[in-house]
């Protein structure tokens, strides 16, 4: 009796990782970024100025769309904690009306979403890594589905 009850706890705890993805949640390096990115016909810069201060820092940037994707990578997880709080505290600075945000979080991952009436952005942090996105709602579509390929 005793081993069905430690088997179904396990079986319990699996099925759960296995759903949010807590245990197989992979992080975008900086190099993967760049090939990811690129391939799609991006621009990566590694010489802009970033808000925060971080590792490593690139840009991806097409001259056909109005949006940035910033790329951070961190040497402590704590680091992308705070950066990410950055973001979102400061959020009101890309925002130019009242918004709908939503916040979801896990073990490894925070992620923001706020739409406006003009505006998407969206803050993704990713263990050590973070993605921020501040763009217009025409792009929603498309940032949502280049995010989920890139499992942020």
């Amino acid at each position: 009796m005793k081993n069905k009850s430690v088997a179904l706890g396990l079986l319990i705890i699996v099925v759960v990782s296995l759903l949010t993805g807590c245990m197989f949640k992979k992080i975008l390096n900086a190099e993967d970024f760049k090939e990811h990115f690129g391939a799609l016909g991006y621009t990566i810069s590694d010489s802009e100025e970033s808000e925060v201060e971080a590792d490593a820092y690139l840009v991806a940037s097409k001259e056909d769309v109005s949006y940035k994707i910033e790329y951070y990578y961190f040497k402590e997880e704590v680091d992308a904690k705070k950066a990410y709080q950055h973001y979102k505290e400061n959020i009101v600075k890309y925002i130019t009306t009242d918004s709908n945000n939503h916040e979801t979080s896990g073990a490894e991952f925070t992620k923001m979403v706020a739409v406006s009436t003009d505006e998407y952005i969206i803050i993704s942090r990713v263990k050590n890594t973070l993605i921020f996105i501040p763009t217009t709602k025409e792009y929603q579509n498309e940032i949502d589905t280049l995010l989920t390929d890139i499992d942020y």
